[in-house]
């Protein structure tokens, strides 16, 4: 089995918070790049995020934007204001040096959590007019198009709409992505960027690796955009983000 263009998902949890870059950096293909995590809600935005904003794309040197890309995201609280929640992600990522022609569409994760967090008391409704209103206030902000981060949240909330966003990246840690756990929510495997298929060396399909060599045990996404890296880089060397 031909090994997909893989990226490391980080956040300051992970890896004693200090993950070394330039060691996933030298395994070269299929490591691609990673994505952290920027903020949560209007608080939370660590100087860990844009400590390591700004190692990524320093340890990539000529790779960046050629076949190193990196990518933040933020955790949406459901409950809250979705246009107030993208200009806090906006505010930390100016904060950490902006955007460049390497890094990956803006990303908002969208999941109801456990019990005690205040997510999965979110109706579909307010799951649908707070992610919308993200989407629509990072769009005015940047003119980039958004991936969305999301499964479980849109399944068990019957939600079949984007609410705006452009590409979807899939969490789910299983041998395999069928058709169906996307395309019940509205998406095409077209607009299908990503896949996480490994969680902290937990799921893997037969071929993949479940922990990064030399790294460490992170979650884990393949690219699953028709065309590869090359569409990739030309679709983000389109939008020329700044």
């Amino acid at each position: 089995m031909t090994v997909s263009p893989l990226f490391a998902d980080v956040y300051q949890g992970d890896l004693n918070g200090r993950p070394d870059w330039e060691a996933l950096a030298k395994l070269g293909a299929p490591w691609h790049g990673a994505i952290i995590k920027a903020t949560e809600g209007t608080h939370y935005a660590p100087d860990w995020f844009a400590t390591q904003w700004r190692a990524l794309r320093n340890v990539a040197g000529a790779r960046y934007g050629e076949d190193w890309f990196r990518g933040c995201y933020h955790f949406l609280k459901l409950t809250g204001d979705g246009a107030k929640q993208a200009e806090w992600y906006a505010h930390a990522i100016e904060h950490a040096g902006g955007w460049g022609v390497g890094d990956l569409w803006p990303i908002v994760d969208v999941e109801l959590g456990g019990e005690k967090n205040s997510n999965h008391n979110a109706t579909k409704q307010q799951i649908i007019d707070c992610t919308t209103a993200f989407v629509e206030r990072i769009r005015s902000i940047y003119g980039r198009e958004v991936m969305l981060y999301a499964n479980g949240a849109l399944r068990d909330r019957n939600i079949k709409v984007r609410m705006g966003c452009d590409w979807l990246w899939c969490p789910r840690y299983t041998p395999t992505l069928p058709a169906f756990i996307y395309e019940r929510s509205g998406w095409t495997v077209e607009e299908l960027a990503m896949w996480q298929y490994c969680g902290d060396g937990v799921g893997f399909l037969h071929g993949y690796p479940s922990s990064v060599p030399g790294f460490g045990k992170v979650d884990i996404s393949a690219l699953t955009l028709p065309g590869g890296l090359e569409r990739l880089r030309s679709l983000l060397w389109a939008e020329r983000p700044a």
